[in-house]
């Protein structure tokens, strides 16, 4: 079967929507994410680690009760933290999803080793291979990969990744990683777009933003996601709010932003380097990558 494409827009179900392991079920998420597909949303983003795909699920069933089949949904769910039994915890997702395949299947991060986990990326990636082999995965890829993380799974992978799902916004902007990715035809999907917005206001883009916004006639955070996408990136968002939701479709509309302006809020942000989300592992990542640059100088 002939992959589906990846819709541009995807509804995430992370960072406030995210719940304990044994939580009862979110009826508020189900609601939302119920709103986000009739809204006109087309991808669901989910993950083991959000312990909410229950919910992904309830709302992928109620919505296809009431016109929105399941066809028509764009369903991706990630892989972590048990890395150790890809095809069980695989089979879990299914079971909680109550569906019999997803769309895209993310090995969430790569942060971890046989010492620590008792698998090796490679491992995990060859299961990865196996469950895209059988159907149930139709396409596979990877989150938070940075390029010499992804250079080397690309060595030696029998099925390239489709997507490399990365923290993306002006204050967290790998150049190298955007290249590569073109480069090797790895799809970019940007997580956590609005950072500078909900997690970092009072930085140097913030009158960079006003002054934009206003002259296009949009909001700030439609800045934002249109500049995530002129950078070539898909998009994970999320909200509670049917305005929001709309406010995010827009950004597909027939405006852009002029090549100035991606070029100055790609340069006022590099001058704020911010990282909301994984700080600590992509430290120890980035340091290991100098170690072994010295090594070789």
């Amino acid at each position: 079967m002939t992959p589906a494409a990846i819709p541009p827009l995807a509804f995430g179900t992370g960072t406030s929507w995210s719940t304990a392991v044994d939580a009862p079920l979110d009826a508020a998420l189900v609601t939302a994410i119920m709103t986000a597909l009739h809204t006109g949303f087309r991808h669901l983003d989910g993950a083991e680690s959000y312990n909410n795909e229950r919910e992904l699920g309830a709302a992928v069933a109620a919505a296809a009760a009431e016109g929105v089949m399941r066809e028509e949904v764009f369903v991706t769910t990630k892989l972590w933290p048990t890395v150790s039994d890809a095809p069980g915890t695989f089979a879990r997702s299914l079971t909680r999803l109550g569906v019999s395949y997803v769309d895209l299947y993310l090995l969430h991060c790569p942060f971890f080793t046989p010492s620590t986990h008792g698998v090796s990326v490679r491992d995990v990636w060859t299961s990865l291979e196996s469950l895209h082999t059988s159907g149930a995965a139709r396409q596979i890829g990877v989150s938070n990969f940075n390029t010499p993380q992804l250079r080397s799974l690309l060595g030696y992978a029998r099925v390239r990744p489709a997507v490399n799902q990365v923290e993306l916004h002006p204050y967290c902007c790998d150049e190298e990683l955007l290249r590569y990715c073109a480069q090797e035809g790895v799809a970019v999907a940007g997580y956590s777009p609005l950072a500078p917005l909900v997690r970092f206001r009072g930085g140097p883009l913030d009158a960079v933003l006003e002054r934009v916004a206003g002259e296009h006639a949009k909001t700030q955070a439609q800045v934002l996601l249109k500049w995530v996408r002129q950078r070539g990136a898909l998009v994970v968002a999320t909200t509670g709010k049917e305005d929001r939701m709309r406010e995010v479709l827009e950004v597909e509309g027939d405006w852009e932003l002029t090549e100035e302006e991606v070029k100055e809020i790609t340069s006022v942000g590099r001058k704020h380097r911010r990282r909301a989300f994984w700080k600590k592992e992509y430290a120890e990542a980035d340091a290991a990558v100098e170690a072994e640059m010295g090594k070789e100088t």
